[in-house]
């Protein structure tokens, strides 16, 4: 009995000492690593809305690598920069309960380029709306985003999309539920309403100062020049001078504007599906239209806004001037572009991002990006990435 007892014992023993091995080793397992800085050189940051996927894509220029693809909530809508170009926000879709704005910090730093995360996601209401031309503006010192179906504006400062502040902001309340679309002054707001058809100028506390009559409502526009606003309405562009209408201009062709390309030397009206822009003289008030070679599918202008890009459904790339609108050269991407009917459940259709010489043209339906030197008239190469490419956002290294 005691030899078994004194086995026991040398038992206990042995496994203590090998627990004790064991866990010496498994310290020295997890002993310090060498950190090295997670920054590369770069000179600019494409980011991609995979819509097939539920990504944002990441790729660095002029390499073409991706660096990353974050997930994201199914079907975004809409990319939008933020002014400093630190923030990409990732807006989904309308057709679910929680439609998400997902914030990606771009990873683009004074000292270089670093890996994208994503810092946040908001849920601020339905129907998020309020950007323009793929990034945020500005009301009144502060960025903002609208929940159209709440009928509110969130005014927040930009230090409020870091991960380490509080997203708080400031209401603006409009009064119902529209598609809206806004034009800031110094001291008030144009608010232009699809539902309500009319365009309204607010207050900072949101008083109705004026409100005119403009059917069916969709894209606003602001010459410095002439200090007149352009509202597009269902069957003429509603123009303002110091708060009073000065006169509408009807269309000059059976398609209406939806929205305005604003350029260096110019105003166009376009609209998805049309087959004219429609050029816009502010000073005299006049409207012209200008044809295209097929079905418009998306638009950009140059960096320097001097020229105007439009992707035709005949799978042309058009450059034409700023001013007056004239061809100034046609680019054949590839074969015709399919129909394609997007709703805002989320973003189907192509879209342009301009660098320099450089035009970055995304084809949903091939999973690819065409960089396309626009002055040379050149494909230069493809960025196949995958899955079905939509909304872009293009953001340059920090000088």
């Amino acid at each position: 009995m005691q030899s078994k007892a004194f086995v026991r014992v040398l038992g206990v023993i042995g496994l203590a000492i090998a627990v004790l091995i064991a866990g010496r080793s498994l310290v020295l397992a997890h002993g310090p690593a060498p950190e090295w800085t997670e920054v590369w050189t770069a000179e600019a940051r494409l980011f991609i809305a995979d819509n097939a996927a539920s990504e944002i894509v990441a790729v660095d220029l002029p390499d073409g690598q991706v660096v990353s693809r974050l997930d994201v909530p199914p079907r975004t809508m809409t990319l939008a920069a933020s002014p400093d170009h630190a923030y990409i926000l990732a807006i989904r879709g309308r057709d679910v309960d929680r439609q998400h704005v997902s914030v990606i910090a771009s990873g683009v730093e004074q000292d270089g380029f670093h890996r994208p995360y994503i810092a946040k996601t908001l849920l601020l209401g339905k129907a998020i709306g309020g950007v323009h031309g793929g990034h945020l503006d500005e009301m009144w010192g502060r960025l903002f985003l609208c929940s159209e179906a709440d009928g509110k504006v969130h005014r927040f400062e930009v230090q409020a999309l870091d991960p380490r502040s509080a997203f708080t902001t400031e209401t603006l309340n409009l009064g119902a539920p529209d598609h809206y679309d806004f034009l800031p002054m110094d001291d008030s707001v144009w608010v232009g309403g699809l539902r309500t058809e009319a365009v309204r100028l607010l207050n900072q506390e949101g008083k109705e100062l004026v409100r005119y009559p403009c059917p069916r409502f969709h894209g606003l526009t602001y010459d410095d020049e002439t200090g007149r606003a352009f509202f597009a309405c269902a069957q003429d562009v509603l123009v303002i001078e110091d708060r009073q209408i000065k006169t509408r201009i009807p269309y000059p062709a059976s398609e209406r504007i939806g929205t305005f390309i604003e350029t260096a030397d110019g105003f166009f009206g376009a609209s998805e599906g049309v087959v004219n822009l429609q050029r816009l003289d502010p000073m005299g008030m006049e409207l012209t239209a200008v044809p295209l070679g097929s079905t418009l599918m998306a638009h950009s202008t140059t960096e320097d806004d001097k020229f105007v890009l439009v992707l035709l459904q005949n799978g042309v790339l058009e450059v034409r001037d700023g001013k007056q609108g004239e061809l100034v050269r046609s680019i054949r991407l590839g074969p015709w572009l399919p129909t394609m009917d997007e709703d805002v459940s989320g973003a189907i259709m192509p879209a342009i991002v301009v660098r320099g010489s450089y035009a970055y043209v995304s084809l949903p339906h091939r999973g690819l990006v065409l960089e396309v030197n626009w002055e040379s008239g050149k494909t230069t190469r493809s960025l196949r990435v995958g899955g079905m490419p939509t909304r872009m956002a293009l953001i340059g290294a920090k000088a």
